[in-house]
C-alpha cells in the first residue's frame, strides 16, 4: 500500500509538471505575433498616399491657418502709380477702388483711375529738334468693373523675427476709358470700351490694413487723327491701344 501511494504521488507530480510545461509552451506561442498581426502593424505608405495625395480624393485639401481672411468682407483701396509703356506721356496715376470678396478666392470690384500726364522728354525733343508735333492720344481716365480670383495665399518669415501674410490674385475687367486726342485746333476728349487684365499682390499687416501692388494692362480701341489741321489723310482710323501701369496703395478691410 505504501508503494501504491508512492506511485500515485509520483504520477500526480509528473502529470502536473507536464501540464505546466504545456501551459508555458502555449503561452510562448501566443506571445509570438501572427503574420496577420505583423502585417497590421506595418504602415501602408501606398494607402497613405492614396488617402492624402490622390487627386480623386475629394475630401482632401491643404489645411492652412488664415490669420487674415477676406471672405464676406468689403474693402476700400487707394493707390498711386505710373504708366510705363506710354511712348508720349509721363506723370502719375491716382486710383480709388471698392470691392467685395464672396469667399477667400473670388471677389468683385469697381475701380476709377485718373491720370495727371504730360508730354515726356521724347516728345519735347522731337518738337524742339524737328519743329513737328507727333500725332498721339493721351490717357485721361478709366472706370472698370473687375472679377478677381486669388489662387495663392502664403506666409513667409521676415528675418526670422516675424511672419508676413500675403496673397496673389488675377483680375479681368471691362469698362470705359477716356483719352485725349491731341489736335492743332484744340484737344478733343473721347471715350471707348476697354477691357483689362491685371496681377495684384497684398501683404497684410493687420485684420484691417494691407499694402497692395497692381500691375495693370488695359486695352482700348481709340480713334486716331493727325495733329495738323490741314494734313493730308488726317483721319488715321482706329487702333487698339495698350496702357500698362504699376500702382501701389493701401487697402482697408471693413
Amino acid at each position: 500500500m505504501f508503494k501504491t501511494a508512492i506511485m500515485m504521488i509520483t504520477m500526480s507530480f509528473a502529470t502536473h509538471s507536464f501540464a505546466q510545461s504545456n501551459v508555458k509552451a502555449d503561452k510562448k506561442e501566443s506571445d509570438k505575433p501572427t503574420a496577420e498581426a505583423r502585417d497590421s502593424d506595418k504602415l501602408d505608405i501606398r494607402k497613405l498616399e492614396q488617402k492624402y495625395w490622390s487627386a480623386k480624393d475629394d475630401d482632401f485639401s491643404v489645411v492652412q491657418n488664415r490669420k487674415y481672411t477676406k471672405a464676406n468682407r468689403f474693402y476700400l483701396n487707394g493707390s498711386a502709380g505710373i504708366p510705363f509703356n506710354d511712348p508720349f506721356a509721363t506723370g502719375t496715376l491716382m486710383s480709388a477702388q471698392v470691392g467685395y470678396f464672396f469667399n477667400e478666392r473670388l471677389g468683385v470690384d469697381v475701380n476709377y483711375t485718373k491720370g495727371a500726364l504730360k508730354d515726356n522728354d521724347a516728345v519735347d525733343q522731337f518738337i524742339n529738334r524737328y519743329g513737328v508735333v507727333p500725332d498721339r492720344n493721351n490717357y485721361s481716365s478709366s472706370m472698370m468693373t473687375s472679377i478677381t480670383y486669388v489662387p495663392l495665399y502664403a506666409k513667409m518669415s521676415f528675418l526670422d523675427s516675424s511672419i508676413i501674410y500675403f496673397d496673389m490674385g488675377f483680375s479681368a475687367g471691362i469698362g470705359t476709358t477716356e483719352y485725349i486726342m491731341k489736335k492743332e485746333e484744340g484737344d478733343e476728349t473721347k471715350s471707348g470700351m476697354s477691357y483689362q487684365w491685371s496681377v495684384n499682390q497684398q501683404i497684410f499687416f493687420s485684420d484691417h490694413f494691407a499694402v497692395r501692388v497692381d500691375l495693370i494692362n488695359r486695352y482700348t480701341p481709340q480713334d486716331r487723327m493727325k495733329y495738323k489741321t490741314n494734313a493730308t489723310g488726317r483721319d488715321l482710323g482706329s487702333k487698339v491701344i495698350n496702357d500698362s501701369s504699376l500702382l501701389l496703395g493701401i487697402t482697408f478691410w471693413l
